[in-house]
């Protein structure tokens, strides 16, 4: 594992540019799954990345605090235009939570605080016992240090400055919960999770059952969707032979298969028929042409398009 110190060196003043001048040579369509450290953000991942394989405008699917470790699915060119796809997926993850010991930000960086009493730590049968209540669909309270935006303004912004912020609740889904470990105050857990779950409101709530402070010490991400640490590549050794398709990107999606003339109609704002109930990625040839959704009147529509006709990356077709 790199410090963070030698994982990253956080690049700035990134204005916004168009995509030739992003990169002069050719336009990396697609995107990578990166093992994050711990110790840098999630933007100085990314900003570390564009700089390895040679120009810029890399988003990521899915933030982990700069305390996580983990999968992270990365996007540039086209593959950018299938983030929200690739963001939805279910995710794993193995917590570090320690008893008796509280952080206003629900984790490791604190501030940290233990009560006045000392307090019991709780035995293994009682952690396994309280377990079974926090599974499947709840609801469930972010942190007041996360992303999440209030009022126009991201939550942690607010909690920093002294704010008093008003969290609302979200639905949230934990699929398993697996005691893996009891070390005196110390437990590693097992969670897999729909997205939107907070690992640090999880802790902060097995707490709350068990009547001790908990705080979220340790978080590493084992799998985003179908990805995996197997799939993943430390963020030193990527370049661009190391660079996924789009076609690799987004092969586990939902596929629809297309002819010629039905990807022309689509790309002139026609609709086809058929019938799908969600979103598909539309392929032709083995090339991906797009996003299609249901149309109202039952038939095929496209939710986004890749080209003015029908995309071959070997032919430059001009895209939007």
């Amino acid at each position: 594992m790199l410090s963070a110190g030698a994982a990253i060196g956080i690049v700035g003043g990134m204005g916004r540019r168009s995509r030739k001048s992003r990169n002069d040579e050719e336009i990396l369509d697609g995107g990578i799954v990166v093992w994050k450290p711990r110790g840098p953000s999630s933007r100085a991942v990314v900003n570390r990345v564009q700089r390895q394989v040679g120009f810029r405008g890399l988003g990521h699917c899915g933030t982990l605090d700069p305390l996580a470790s983990g999968v992270m699915v990365l996007t540039g060119g086209l593959g950018s235009k299938f983030q929200q796809w690739l963001t939805v997926h279910d995710k794993s993850y193995v917590a570090t939570i320690w008893w008796g010991l509280g952080s206003d930000s629900g984790d490791a960086e604190g501030p940290l605080w233990r009560p006045e009493e000392p307090v019991a730590i709780p035995p293994r049968a009682a952690i396994e016992a309280v377990l079974p209540q926090f599974l499947g669909v709840q609801m469930q309270v972010p942190p007041r240090h996360s992303a999440i935006r209030v009022d126009g303004r991201r939550s942690y912004e607010e909690a920093r400055a002294g704010v008093e912020v008003d969290m609302k609740p979200r639905e949230v889904r934990i699929d398993a919960l697996e005691l893996l470990e009891v070390d005196g105050p110390r437990c590693r857990l097992r969670i897999d999770c729909g997205p939107g779950t907070y690992i640090r409101s999880l802790a902060h709530d097995l707490g709350s059952a068990l009547e001790v402070p908990a705080t979220l010490i340790g978080l590493q991400r084992t799998a985003c969707g179908i990805h995996t640490l197997a799939d993943s590549t430390r963020i030193d050794q990527i370049g661009r032979s190391e660079w996924w398709p789009l076609e690799r990107l987004v092969d586990h999606l939902p596929k629809q298969e297309l002819t010629d003339s039905e990807c022309r109609a689509l790309a002139q704002g026609q609709q086809i028929p058929g019938q799908i109930s969600e979103d598909y990625v539309a392929w032709s040839g083995g090339v991906v042409q797009g996003i299609l959704e249901p149309a109202e009147d039952g038939t095929i529509k496209a939710r986004r398009w890749l080209s003015r006709g029908i995309r071959n990356p070997e032919s430059k077709a001009e895209t939007d």
